[in-house]
């Protein structure tokens, strides 16, 4: 299978859409997507280090995909990397670096990334 139809069919065990939700599945098939680079497997993959989903929580490994997938391009990437620096989140707290981040994401196609780091710019820790 190609990278596109691994997160695809992980993304439907993730919501159990059409097939059981099995999140150790989709764990499995996202790291196999994530190995072929697909970058919206990347930062799926690094939900799943960040709540547990299929595999232990992991904070390191969640910044690591997050930022793979920024460094990539990825707008919900860019965002959640930006969060993390600016709430302090596994990484030392850095305003200017998390400012950095979300002004990327804001530029991003993606519109609940923008949105997501237009809210997340207003909160000051």
């Amino acid at each position: 299978m190609e990278g596109q139809e691994l997160y695809q069919l992980a993304m439907k065990h993730i919501y159990g859409d059409g097939v059981p939700e099995d999140n150790d599945l989709a764990f499995k098939l996202l790291t196999q997507a994530h190995d072929l680079g697909h970058i919206e497997a990347t930062y799926n993959l690094g939900i799943c280090y960040h709540y547990g989903y299929g595999t232990n929580a992991d904070l390191a490994k969640a910044f690591e995909l997050y930022l793979e997938s920024a460094n990539a391009g990825y707008g919900k990437g860019m965002e959640l990397v930006g969060r993390f620096y600016n709430r302090g989140i596994y990484v030392v707290q850095n305003r200017a670096r998390a400012e950095l981040w979300l002004a990327k994401a804001m530029c991003s196609s993606d519109t609940d990334a923008v949105e997501e780091a237009k809210k997340e710019l207003s909160v000051n820790r």
